[in-house]
Parts: C-alpha cells; structure tokens; sequence
C-alpha cells in the first residue's frame, strides 16, 4: 500500500482543482457563452462592432399597412420616419413625402400654386416646381428673416428682421424697399394693392393700425391703438371689408368675448361676440365666413374651433361649434363650405395658455364639411407629424406642412 504524504496530498488536490475548474469554465463557455457560427459565406456588414450605440431620436412609429392606391413613394434615401440611413428605401410605399428635408420656413403657394419657401441655411427663397425641382426666386440673400409676409397673386414679400429692419421685395423685378423699423406685422390685401401693418411708435399717443402700398408710399394712420396694441390683429378680409380685429370689446357674461371688425374706412360693423379667450382667426375664401379658436373652462381651457357669418349685417349669424379641439391657423379651406385641419391627438388642460407647450404633439388630420357639419378623421398611419404652416396643394389632393418641431417640410396625400 501506498502511503501519501500530507504534502503529496496537497499537491494532488490542487491539481485535480485546477483541472476540474478548467474543465468547469470550457463548459460554461461552450453552452452558455460562445458566439453563434455565421453562415458559409456571409460577413458580418462593414463597420460593424458588436455593440449598440446611442439610440438617436425616436422617430414616427406606424404599424405596416398594404398601400393605399395612388400613394406616393418615399423620397429616395428617406425612412418613412423622414431620416436619412439606415433601412432607407425599404419602408414601402407611404402617404408622406419628404419635399425638403431640411429646415424650412415661410412656406406659401405662389400664384401659380407652386410652393414657396425661405432657406435659413443659405438665406435664399426657392419655389417647387411641378416636377420636384427647385427653381431660385432670386439669387439675392437675406440672412436671418424672422418673418416674411408674402403677397396673394404675385411674388413679393415684406420681410422683417430681428433688429428691427423691414424690407419689401419684389423677386418679379428684383426691386428692394426699406420700410420703417417701427412697423410690424405685416398683411397684403387681396390683390396686394395696400398693406395693413402696426406703427409702433415710442409714444402710446403714437401707434396706429395703419394701411399704405407695399413699397411703404401712402401711408395712412387708419384706427388708433394707444396702450392696445397686443389687443389688435392685422388681417385683411378676401373681399377687402376689413383690415383687421380688435379684442376691445365691453365684457360678456360666461366670460365670452366681443371682436370688433375693423373696416378701412371705419365702417361700423357689427362685433363679433366669441364664447372664449385666445381668439385666433381664420377667414374663408370668400371673406363671407369666418373660423376661429376660443379657449373655455367648459373645454378644459383647450382650444376650440367654432364658425359663424363674417359679412355685412350677418356677422355673428349661424354660429356653430365644430367640437375638434385644435388652434383655427392649423386648418385650411379646401373650399367657402370645407375644410382640412391638423388637430392635436392629445392637449393637456389649459393648453389654450401656451400653445408652444404643445408644439411637438402629433396631429390627426380631419376633413371637415360645414354643409352637411360632420367632420372625418382621414390620416392613415403615416401621419404622425406635428403640424405647421399647412397648405393645400392646388388640386387639394395634397396637405403639405412643415414639421412643428425639426423644421422639414413633407407633402401628405390626403384621403377624403
């Protein structure tokens, strides 16, 4: 018999551990931790690591839907989420298009209803033609517009700046006016035969809802604003019977409250009487109707749109509540009897206070026909965008809008 040491004993237990520990680690390896076996022939893509990165924005989420007839294709390098990468080209088709993808402001219809847009990045104005492509305005810059007023049936513009400097310019003739620094908010009459502007001067005896031509010549003081300058909106009617609205009013009961309508040579109208606060208006094609928003406690002080008569001895008559909860400059008419509108698919309680609060919430797009009052949401999926500056294409087959929180401009084909 072989008698161990208690030194040799040792020496065969650490060994026998070192070897059942190996033994035990290959183990787990194998079964738990060893990366899977790539297919013959297949590599793993260019650039890969192993590891995720940062995850980025997160972007629109739709569920997969077969495509709709007639819907236009994403822009080529562009998710349906509007970002280039990755995936680009495989979302199918989509009712969004990406026009511009890009920060995009001042967007309007020409006369011939073509898109029209600023560039902040180059500070250069640009059209979309028919066939997608651009086309410069004018090879002249303007580099930090805060503003631009454009004109109805032609391609002019006032622009104002964040110093104070307002310019009129014509891209038809390339024609350029200074205007005085202390005029502001700016509106063209129907046939921009006139502009209506504040005249801001340092005096409260001194400012004045004013009219003139375009080029600032014929200026004329038309309604004193004194200390209620915050109190009047410029905006001219499309049958020229008004140059603007002032929140002037006597009080109402039910906290309603009473708009006058300003005529250019003070005609006396009768006052708009409106069941809320935060009136924002929006008038019909013809100028014989009017939409606007209120905010009310009975509507958790959200925005509410309601209609009624604008015109001659019917404004107020046939006032309506519409029930969709959206600010009134977030819909477009489609004709003097329907409308397009972007509404918000949530608003927290009292968000007529501060709409910027809720500038990033996607809208649901509704077709609203006053004849017969009923109002249909029609987005698809792809809509999950919020919505500014909307404008109907000139067949009103499409809303194109620029993104209320990156600044892209997108073109939706609508489904009525």
């Amino acid at each position: 018999m072989i008698t161990l040491t208690e030194n040799t004993k040792r020496i065969i237990f650490i060994v026998f551990f070192v070897l059942f520990s190996l033994a035990a680690g290959y183990a787990l390896y194998y079964f738990f931790f060893r990366p899977a076996a790539q297919p013959s022939g297949v590599e793993a893509p260019a650039g890969y690591g192993g590891e995720f990165g940062p995850a980025g924005p997160r972007g629109p989420v739709a569920p997969a839907q077969p495509a709709a007839p007639g819907t236009l294709p994403v822009t080529e390098g562009v998710t349906a989420g509007g970002e280039a990468g990755a995936g680009a080209g495989a979302a199918g088709p989509s009712d969004v298009t990406v026009l511009r993808d890009a920060v995009t402001q001042a967007v309007s219809p020409d006369p011939k209803g073509n898109m029209r847009y600023y560039n902040p990045d180059d500070g250069r104005f640009y059209r979309i033609n028919p066939d997608g492509t651009l086309s410069l305005l004018s090879e002249r810059q303007f580099f930090d517009v805060q503003t631009v007023s454009w004109g109805n049936t032609s391609n002019e513009a006032i622009l104002e700046f964040p110093d104070g400097n307002n310019v009129y310019y014509s891209f038809d003739d390339q024609r350029q006016v200074e205007l005085p620094q202390h005029w502001t908010d700016f509106e063209f009459a129907p046939k921009e035969e006139k502009i209506v502007a504040k005249s801001i001067g340092m005096d409260f005896d001194n400012r004045f809802l004013i009219t003139a031509k375009p080029d600032g010549n014929e200026a004329t003081a038309v309604y004193h604003m004194g200390t209620n300058e915050d109190f009047v909106i410029p905006s001219f009617s499309p049958n020229n019977q008004v140059i603007g609205f002032s929140n002037t009013g006597e009080p109402q009961g039910d906290k309603a409250q009473q708009i006058y309508l300003l005529g250019p040579n003070h005609e006396n109208y009768k006052t708009l009487i409106v069941p809320g606060a935060g009136f924002v208006p929006n008038w019909s094609p013809s100028g014989k109707r009017i939409l606007y928003s209120v905010y009310h406690e009975r509507d958790d002080n959200k925005p509410m749109l309601w209609i009624s008569d604008a015109s001659g001895q019917d404004i107020g008559r046939n006032r309506q509540k519409l029930n969709l909860m959206t600010w009134a400059d977030k819909c477009v008419w489609a004709s003097d009897s329907s409308l397009v509108c972007a509404v918000p698919m949530a608003l927290v309680k009292g968000a007529g206070f501060d709409r910027n609060a809720n500038s990033d919430t996607p809208d649901d797009i509704y077709y609203i026909d006053l004849q017969s009052g009923v109002s249909k949401k029609i987005n698809t999926p792809d809509q999950r965008y919020p919505v500014r500056q909307p404008v109907l294409s000139q067949d009103k087959a499409k809303l194109m809008f620029t993104d209320a929180v990156t600044g892209k401009f997108y073109s939706y084909t609508l489904h009525y």
